[in-house]
């Protein structure tokens, strides 16, 4: 994304969560990632990637994980699939 693009609206973004949920699902499946890292994987701003990651983590899809250095992003991984 260029600096360019428009914010879009928090309900275009939320429409979006459950196939975005379903990619950072992918994604996650090849290890744990920080939200910097899923969001250049899906090529999404990473304020809409932590909004998806966040409902995730609520529902018990995803975890964090400990982080490294305490000025790091916190890595997730996924909990379980949904069938």
């Amino acid at each position: 994304m260029t600096g360019t693009s428009r914010l879009r609206d928090l309900g275009e973004v939320l429409r979006d969560e459950l196939v975005e949920q379903d990619r950072i699902a992918e994604v996650l499946r090849a290890g744990p990632k920080t939200l910097p890292e899923i969001a250049e994987a899906l090529g999404r701003p990473p304020h809409e990637v932590t909004k998806w990651v966040m409902a995730m983590r609520r529902y018990g899809r995803v975890r964090d994980l400990p982080k490294s250095r305490t000025d790091d992003y916190y890595p997730y991984e996924l909990v379980e699939e949904r069938r």
